[in-house]
């Protein structure tokens, strides 16, 4: 009987490439036709960022970066509700509150705070999904932000889909940043 790993790391895989058609498949503009980037290029763009935030977090808070993954993988159903509340609810309560004097003082500082989390957030979440299909020893490496950006470039190659697929995914890593940013003030 084949392990849950190995099972988890072909169903990922078969998905990946299940995108992947799906981002070929994609009509791309014509050349010159305006701000339509075609899906090589939006996959190189997203293969870059998605490494560099990847890479950049394992190479930047190891200790945390592992920490975080290894909360994602123990309760990933905490983690999408806090990046739901974090990356969507937080938001829109912070926008409403702008629209009064006082409150776009403390909304324009807590959405900018909220763009940094969700970049930290997208760089651990490159680092979780490339160490679930790379596979769990136990602590993250940079090769788990390659993997983990390649595979997320796949998605976010795909023009208008993609883009939100991506977003939704971040939220876990946003979640688990959010929640540990919550935990550390409210002690």
């Amino acid at each position: 009987m084949p392990s849950k790993h190995a099972v988890s790391s072909l169903g990922s895989l078969l998905a990946v490439l299940g995108l992947a058609g799906v981002a070929t498949a994609q009509p791309t503009a014509p050349s010159g036709s305006g701000p339509a980037l075609s899906v090589v290029l939006r996959f190189g763009i997203g293969f870059v960022v998605f490494t560099v935030l990847g890479v950049a977090a394992t190479a930047i808070g190891p200790k945390y970066t592992t920490n975080a993954v290894r909360e994602i993988r123990d309760d990933p159903g905490s983690a999408i509700g806090w990046g739901i509340l974090v990356g969507i609810l937080l938001p829109i309560g912070l926008v409403l509150l702008a629209l009064t004097v006082i409150g776009a003082l403390v909304s324009i500082p807590g959405l900018l705070l909220i763009g940094v989390l969700g970049i930290v957030g997208t760089g651990i979440t490159a680092v979780w999904v490339g160490n679930s299909v790379i596979g769990d020893d136990g602590s993250v490496s940079a090769t788990d932000g390659v993997a983990g950006g390649l595979l997320l470039a796949v998605p976010f190659a795909i023009p208008v889909v993609g883009g939100l697929l991506v977003n939704l995914v971040t939220l876990v890593g946003l979640g688990v940043v959010g929640r540990g940013i919550y935990e550390n003030w409210s002690e």
